[in-house]
């Protein structure tokens, strides 16, 4: 009589059984992990591209910004200097807003995209 510690032989019978219980399973599971697997891969090449567009913009803020200082450096009066700063925070302002904006609407059309995946039929 076989105790607690005694492993117990499962029958070849009861062995194919356990395996086709689990192959059963993965069948049935396999289409969400699709969807699954879908959505994540467009999330990812969607960060990604945002990601690029990000440091794309921000390069092209940080050469602004590196230009305005030569430019107001080389003002020769307050009137000249008011007016590149005036000129600089309005250029700034308009690429700003408009990239939370491209940003704001990247983010919407990731999380629509990656929801909007069809959903399996588990029956």
């Amino acid at each position: 009589m076989p105790n607690d510690q005694t492993p117990v032989r499962k029958s070849s019978e009861e062995s194919a059984r356990a395996a086709q219980a689990t192959r059963n399973w993965f069948d049935v599971i396999n289409p969400a992990v699709k969807v699954w697997a879908n959505s994540n891969a467009t999330v990812l090449t969607q960060m990604s591209e945002t990601a690029k567009k990000m440091h794309r913009f921000t390069q092209s803020r940080l050469q602004a910004n590196i230009d305005a200082c030569h430019m107001m450096a080389s003002c020769r009066d307050a009137t000249e200097l008011a007016e590149h700063q005036r000129e600089f925070m309005e250029s700034a302002a308009a690429q700003y807003s408009e990239h939370a904006q491209d940003m704001s609407e990247r983010t919407i059309a990731m999380i629509t995209v990656a929801t909007k995946q069809p959903a399996p039929d588990l029956n």
